[in-house]
């Protein structure tokens, strides 16, 4: 009998916990759009999040209890969930995250609270918060005691079943929003913490027919914004001759690529243009480093954009100028997203990304030569952006039938890559680009041929790097080596004198650089986070994302910093990508907490 009257005695604490953690996270609602769908949907996903935290506070809090005997460890446990939610709470409110160890850091070295403008009141708040919290447990325990007979087997399986329904309804309806691109119920992923979407797309497309090529449509109405995105309105002087945009952008492709060797023709370009050699993408991913070109941003408003469905302003203003707008990829756009992202806005007219090809470089050749046939078949009277994206430099490195010029090559599977056979693979990677290099000496020629050099704005870059074991790591999307950020960057400007650019720039200044040709006129603060490339500023760090880290690089350090609650603590690296001692950290704080500004400027 008593061991039953524990029970219930520990049900309804742990019930009065439960509401208490449920009243503190309504406060993410307040992040919501406001729109009806989302908040409905957010409702049930409020109450499912916390009962999946409490599922898993409570397989620690009852065996505390039973080995203790007592509410005491149980108590403390809880009273530290409780506390951490509060925590969470309002780093969400600062930082538009949640609590992850670069949060930490600046809270516990030495400087950091003082740099967020938060001192020793922030410090008293959280000790009254922790004593709050720890006498709620006390009150919850005699309050328990009290009514714990309302307790039954019946009531707990009741309550037990309504949070199971709750959780069913979040994870089928997010599904479901996912699967038919609900923008109001998948931009809610990220507003709990810790929150675990359930996608079916995979299992729809191969067992239920779901296309996923489909044009995608919407995005949200601007009343529900989370964005603050541009921060003023544009204002536009459309050019009386406008210029046409021609971007060329080559997977994995690395800074030191471009020389006559390996680059012949982008290299002879390049002495008609404006060559940056110390350019830096703003990821270590497609994902990111398209993303950083497209809007000049960081990496993380991918996730919010993606949400949103918001194209970049680039494309939106060059559409409403009566541009004629063209993709050209080696690879679905669908995968990573940029049909909801970066050309969320291209007719789907405009696409051609599922050229036919054994390999990247079979797809490349056709994409090239789709292109070539719309510049001879355009109308000219119209100016046009086009997006020309080549995937042969990828995983396997694909070259074409007698251009592999580098020798011995080779590919090598990836989980026998070392320093024995590095070399081979190597060349197998300069002889793809090499290859790449040619298609786009076609283009080129091509453009030059049609008068176009007199009033066409040519980019030629990387969206990322590749490493090849210099610093212990390979490929991409690994960290945030140099060979993984340092990329070519070739921009060529009708009537702009060719140069040699050293002074460090970013895929986050190209934006900013293009879009007053377009005739905006407002500052780039007002809708990126870099400056244009032809100011030479100095910078004091460069800033890259991954999924769920971001890089800052000074030049004599790399910190990788978590974005993600999951991820492992701050890592502070030299330029040799050795590990460097934790304290390292403290002397970067006020750059972290620069980019951390940065990184919410554009959210409501």
């Amino acid at each position: 009998m008593a061991a039953k009257t524990d029970f219930k005695r520990f049900s309804a604490y742990l019930g009065l916990n439960f509401a208490l953690s449920l009243l503190i996270c309504s406060y993410f609602l307040l992040f919501t759009g406001g729109h009806p769908l989302e908040l409905a949907f957010a409702a049930v996903a409020l109450v499912s999040n916390t009962a999946m935290l409490y599922a898993a506070a409570a397989l620690l809090a009852v065996p505390l209890y039973l080995l203790v005997r007592g509410p005491a460890a149980a108590g403390a446990l809880l009273a530290v969930l409780q506390l951490w939610l509060v925590t969470d709470a309002a780093i969400f409110k600062l930082f538009k995250f949640h609590m992850n160890s670069m949060v930490l850091n600046l809270f516990f070295t030495p400087g950091g609270l003082e740099s967020l403008d938060q001192g020793w009141g922030t410090k008293a708040l959280f000790l009254f918060l922790a004593a709050l919290f720890g006498a709620l447990q006390w009150l919850f325990w005699r309050l328990a005691g009290r009514w714990s007979g309302l307790v039954s087997g019946r009531r707990a399986l009741l309550a037990a079943g309504l949070l199971f329904s709750f959780l069913l309804a979040d994870k089928g309806l997010y599904a479901w929003g996912s699967l038919y691109d609900h923008t109001y119920i998948t931009r809610v992923s990220r507003l709990f913490p810790l929150y675990q979407p359930l996608t079916i797309k995979k299992f729809a497309v191969k067992h239920l027919g779901l296309r996923v090529d489909q044009e995608v449509r919407g995005g949200i109405d601007l009343r529900y914004s989370g964005l603050d995105y541009p921060k003023a309105p544009l204002t536009v002087e459309p050019p009386a001759k406008p210029l046409n945009f021609l971007f060329i952008v080559v997977d994995s492709l690395r800074a030191d690529m471009l020389t006559p060797e390996v680059m012949p023709e982008t290299s002879a370009f390049g002495r008609k243009a404006r060559v940056f050699a110390n350019h830096y993408s703003g990821g270590n991913a497609t994902r990111f480093g398209i993303f950083s070109i497209l809007y000049g941003l960081y990496g993380n408003y991918w996730f919010p954009m993606l949400g949103e469905r918001r194209g970049p302003l680039f494309i939106d203003q060059l559409k409403a100028q009566g541009y004629d707008l063209r993709v050209y990829a080696s690879a679905a756009l669908t995968f990573p997203e940029f049909d909801k992202t970066c050309f969320v806005d291209v007719p789907r007219a405009g696409y051609y990304d599922r050229p036919p090809g054994a390999n990247g470089i079979e797809r490349d050749s056709d994409i090239s030569e789709k292109f070539i046939s719309y510049l001879r078949a355009r109308d000219v009277k119209k100016p046009y952006f086009s997006f020309i994206f080549y995937d042969a430099s990828h995983g396997n490195y694909d070259p074409l039938p007698g251009m592999e010029k580098f020798q011995p090559a080779y590919g090598v599977s990836y989980l026998e890559v070392d320093k024995d056979n590095i070399g081979g693979l190597f060349n197998r990677y300069k002889n793809s680009i090499y290859s790449d290099d040619h298609l786009v000496g076609r283009i080129l020629g091509e453009v030059t041929a049609r008068g176009g050099l007199k009033d066409t704005v040519v980019v030629i870059l990387g969206d990322h790097g590749e490493a090849f074991l210099e610093r212990g790591r390979y490929g991409h999307n690994q960290g945030f080596s140099p060979e993984e950020l340092r990329v070519p960057l070739v921009l060529y400007v009708p009537g702009a004198a060719p140069a040699r650019i050293d002074y460090p720039t970013s895929h986050l200044d190209i934006v900013p650089t293009l879009l007053p040709l377009a005739g905006v006129k407002n500052p780039a603060a007002d809708y990126a986070s870099g400056v244009s490339l032809l100011q030479a500023e100095g910078r004091p760090y460069i800033t890259a994302a991954s999924w769920d880290t971001a890089g800052l690089l000074t030049g004599e350090r790399i910190l990788e910093m978590p974005l993600a609650a999951y991820k492992g603590g701050l890592r502070v690296l030299d330029a040799q990508y050795r590990e460097l001692p934790a304290k390292e950290a403290a002397a970067l704080s006020p750059l972290i907490v620069k980019f951390q500004k940065e990184a919410k400027r554009f959210t409501r």
